[in-house]
């Protein structure tokens, strides 16, 4: 009994408080396990729904309703840096948490059932995300092409706003995310820059409208003979748009009737508004929308 009275004590004596590695580690496959790991369940879960928020956010940023790279920024660095917090906040409150008391049950099940239950609320926002895209809804657009430099270079993803055409008609200047018209599974992007029934014509690459030249400061014209450098002028279709890429030597745009063709309205998924990532700093966040002087 003796032996059994000392062995006892050390037994307890030798019981560590949970691990500041653990708790990093949950937190680091799901904002929240690590602190219910310490026994903070309730703060736990106030932190997850936070992160579901600043998700929620950032979402909003790629799907038009709130397409702007500020936004963009904004929340994911809200995302980023709130994940990373509650990181620093579970591995400091694990080396202050004294012993937790034994369970008779196996505390692990617990955790992966929770990992399992915010995997399944995850994965709705992504499921959701992935059925926006796929709809046009989520304009996330990534530039494939050099067809509109240099005000959209290739590589560069832009954001656009998805609702801007379902309660405005479409105007000169502005750069779209469309279908493309010869081509249903392809979205693309390109400038209108004649709406229905306007007459337009090219001359050495720059566009005509309505008989007057078109003030074009975003313009990469290219050579004056190079391939359809000129076109005579045509009228616009009703309920279509006439779009041409800004660099106009290498871009298949209106100009051409077999490869693409005036664009119908139907297409006309959303306009751009910023570009959101760029291997140029200085590009982030570039307004890409309508020219002020257009």
């Amino acid at each position: 009994m003796a032996l059994v009275a000392d062995y006892a004590p050390a037994e307890l004596s030798e019981r560590r408080g949970p691990s500041p590695w653990i708790a990093a580690l949950l937190t680091v496959l799901t904002p929240g396990l690590g602190h219910l790991y310490i026994g903070q369940a309730r703060r736990g879960i106030t932190l997850f729904i936070l992160v579901m928020i600043a998700d929620t956010l950032l979402m909003f940023a790629m799907m038009g309703v709130l397409a702007r790279f500020w936004m963009f920024a904004i929340s994911f660095a809200l995302l980023v840096g709130l994940w990373l917090f509650i990181g620093f906040d579970a591995v400091t409150r694990a080396r202050r948490t004294p012993p937790l008391p034994l369970h008779s049950h196996n505390p692990w099940a617990i955790y992966v059932g929770a990992f399992v239950l915010a995997c399944l609320v995850f994965a709705a926002p992504c499921i959701y995300a992935l059925q926006a895209k796929a709809s046009g809804r989520l304009l996330w657009q990534r530039v494939n092409n050099s067809s509109m430099e240099p005000t959209l270079e290739n590589g560069e993803f832009a954001l656009a706003d998805a609702t801007y055409y379902s309660s405005r008609p479409p105007t000169r200047g502005e750069v779209a995310v469309y279908i493309h018209p010869k081509q249903p599974d392809l979205q693309t992007i390109k400038r209108i820059v004649a709406v229905e029934r306007d007459r337009i014509a090219i001359k050495g690459g720059r566009a005509i409208v309505n008989g007057m030249a078109v003030e074009e400061p975003y313009l990469e014209a290219g050579a004056a003979n190079g391939p359809n450098a000129d076109m005579p002028e045509e009228q616009v279709p009703p309920a279509h748009v006439f779009v041409l890429g800004d660099n106009r030597a290498e871009s298949v745009d209106s100009r051409d009737g077999v490869a693409h063709g005036p664009v119908p309205l139907a297409n006309l998924r959303g306009r751009v508004t910023d570009v959101a990532i760029s291997r140029h700093l200085t590009r982030l966040g570039r307004w890409i929308g309508t020219p002020s002087n257009l």
